[in-house]
């Protein structure tokens, strides 16, 4: 067996030769990994696991039990050393359960009886060993996306308008930077949860949305609301997520409807040309009436202010007609009466008979002046 090997001079303990000069077997004086020579060179973590390891292959070849070498001698048993030694391998492979290498971009989460205490910058730290307290690195600074619409029973969601829609997006999240622990604490499958909710987010707001603004215009407005309520939903949770951003992919109307989604949206597009061309004629039209209905009324108002100035000019010259046959009655009256013939007659056809003249009695004398009318008209 390994620990009865006898050459050389003198006794050995378990782990080689005793004080005879021969080699020391004892992995405590074995060169490091780095390939140094000399009594207690290497060290480190690594060398202690496989430290541990040959001392677990020589209990195990040894069976716990001292035997007989090839000499014909007894065997040696597992000597006080040998337990302090493995007390030792034990009580360093504890303590170094204690030990975390945080790198660039991670922190470490320290719990205490599960409870959490504080956490640790990159760098390197020691806590109390395993099971009084436990670390968990958490990479704050790497950017994870989840991609959700890649069947029809993520992508297919119901409009405000009861249209169906194909939605297709992307979130882009890490894990919050000021208060990481709440995600060990309080979210058992981060990337289960994020796509949960931003499911359940997309379905509302697409919800309270009409079908024709998703797939046009509005993917902006609802990306963004998406990612607000996202974040409000996950903060409510304290679930330690940070969402970057969500992208929507594709939205559209799904293959088996879309033909008739086409003739839904050419109706709408004619509609709104009909609109369109009675708005233009209704602009032409009603600038017209307007202006027709302005120029009757200017024209009635001035006719009124014609007629109310001419009454009133008449009142006042027959006023004055008064005054003047108060002073005057038979020159007045005489006045009057040539005004009054003057303004008849000139208005009709006159024909003058002198009565010495042989004018026959049957001549047509209405027609005399509609013959010399048209004679002077040529």
């Amino acid at each position: 067996m390994p620990w009865n090997d006898e050459s050389g001079s003198g006794k050995k303990g378990p782990w080689g030769a005793g004080g005879g000069g021969g080699k020391n077997d004892s992995p405590w004086n074995r060169p490091g990994g780095n390939g140094s020579g000399g009594g207690g060179g290497g060290g480190g973590r690594g060398d202690l696991e496989e430290q541990m390891r040959r001392m677990q292959e020589r209990f195990r070849m040894r069976g716990g039990r001292g035997g007989r070498g090839s000499g014909g001698g007894r065997g040696r048993g597992f000597g006080p050393f040998g337990f302090i030694a493995a007390g030792l391998v034990a009580l360093l492979a504890w303590f170094s359960t204690g030990i975390v290498i945080v790198d660039e971009g991670q922190q470490a989460a320290i719990f205490r009886f599960g409870q959490w205490q504080d956490n640790r910058q990159p760098g390197f730290h020691i806590h109390w060993p395993v099971p009084i307290e436990t670390h968990t690195l958490l990479p704050v600074e790497e950017q994870k996306r989840i991609d959700i619409g890649l069947n029809n029973d993520e992508s297919l969601m119901l409009t405000g308008d009861a249209n169906i829609v194909s939605m297709k997006f992307t979130v882009f999240w890490k894990i919050k930077t000021d208060q990481p622990e709440n995600l060990v604490i309080n979210v058992q499958d981060p990337e289960t949860t994020v796509k949960a909710v931003a499911e359940s987010v997309m379905r509302e707001v697409v919800g309270k949305s009409e079908l024709e603004p998703i797939i046009t215009d509005a993917r902006n407005d609802v990306q963004q609301e998406v990612e607000d309520q996202t974040q409000r939903l996950l903060d409510f949770y304290q679930a330690g997520v940070d969402i970057l951003e969500i992208q929507i992919q594709a939205s559209e109307v799904p293959g088996p409807v879309m033909p008739d989604f086409i003739d839904v949206v050419n109706a709408a597009q004619d509609a709104a040309a009909n609109i369109n061309n009675a708005q233009r004629f209704a602009n032409q039209q009603v600038p017209e009436a307007r202006g027709e209905a302005e120029r009757i009324l200017n024209e009635a108002r001035a006719y009124r202010e014609t007629r109310v100035a001419t009454a009133r000019g008449e009142a006042e010259r027959f006023s004055q007609l008064l005054r003047e046959y108060r002073v005057a009655p038979e020159v007045t009256r005489e006045r009057i009466f040539l005004e009054t013939m003057e303004a008849v007659l000139g208005r009709s056809e006159k024909i003058i008979l002198d009565s010495d003249s042989n004018t026959l009695p049957l001549l047509q004398l209405d027609q005399l002046g509609a013959v010399a009318r048209r004679q002077q008209e040529r």
